[in-house]
């Protein structure tokens, strides 16, 4: 895994305003890696006084972001680099992830029917619904062979 500082902008290549610190990490498409920038994303919040619950919040929604990535993004076995740049506010923290993987569009999905018979419901899309029910905005775009999905999480 490598680290290293970006440079602050958002999918469409704004500056990012408002924006105390940040740093990018990269993995490649294996469950090991992802634990490490768990764990590196994590001790980047703590060291910047961030309280439990953000923290919280941003590990989940990294951790469902990266594993639908794992588990569905690639049609092959080959290796895949995934960016992911955290940028730390007074009063948020911004997440991109990208990713070279077949198109998807997480904002497409629908929101899971929560008041059917368990029997009823088709499996998938909670992961999805926990990051909408977490963040405070989302967006998704696909620009240069690359999926790019922005979260916002308010923590103050």
């Amino acid at each position: 895994m490598r680290r290293t500082h970006f440079g602050r902008r958002d999918l469409r290549g704004q500056e990012l305003k408002h924006v105390d610190e940040s740093l990018s990490l990269q993995m490649t498409n294996s469950e090991y890696e992802l634990i490490a920038l768990l764990r590196d994303a994590e001790a980047f919040l703590r060291q910047r006084g961030l309280n439990e619950r953000a923290i919280y919040i941003v590990n989940v929604v990294l951790e469902e972001v990266l594993t639908n990535i794992l588990k569905y993004a690639y049609e092959d076995s080959g290796e895949h680099l995934i960016r992911v740049e955290l940028a730390l506010g007074e009063q948020d923290v911004r997440i991109i992830v990208k990713d070279d993987g077949r198109q998807f569009d997480p904002l497409s999905v629908p929101q899971p029917r929560m008041n059917e018979p368990i029997s009823d419901c088709q499996p998938g899309g909670l992961g999805i619904h926990l990051i909408r029910n977490f963040s405070d905005s989302t967006e998704y775009v696909r620009e240069d062979n690359l999926n790019k999905f922005a979260i916002r999480i308010l923590y103050r």
